[in-house]
């Protein structure tokens, strides 16, 4: 199972719980952490939203999660399996990913020369008015 090992790459063990985080994630609904939490209290529900939130937290901080800010609405987490960019509409908070081009990297590249740096995760975030779902 690919999340098992994505976890055993960042060093963390791979709990039921964990996995079920990323498995909820890699369906790219950006849900919050109420949806993570319903979704997969069907599948286990003995699970706690504190258990939920502890390992979403984990999660981020190793890098595998992150959390996507929409202004005025709450937290949205996406599995960060492949660099993306974020296109939020910020009238109904509606998450839609694209994949980053050559030209991105060649510019993340450019910047790392140019400040002397190493990024470790360029985030990019494309904020719209108005989109497909709310007109």
């Amino acid at each position: 199972m690919k999340y098992i090992e994505v976890l055993k790459k960042v060093g963390l063990k791979a709990t039921p719980q964990r996995v079920a985080v990323l498995k909820e994630l890699s369906k790219k609904t950006h849900p919050t952490m109420d949806e993570i939490y319903e979704n997969i209290k069907k599948e286990n529900p003995s699970i706690s939203l504190a258990t939920v939130y502890k390992n979403v937290n984990i999660l981020r901080d190793t890098g595998l999660v992150i959390e996507i800010n929409i202004p005025s609405k709450k937290m949205r987490y996406d599995y960060l399996a492949t660099p993306h960019i974020h296109i939020i509409c910020t009238n109904c908070g509606h998450v839609e990913d694209l994949d980053y081009d050559e030209h991105l990297f060649d510019y993340q590249t450019q910047l790392e020369k140019d400040k002397n740096i190493v990024i470790d995760r360029l985030d990019v975030v494309a904020s719209i008015n108005s989109c497909i779902n709310c007109k």
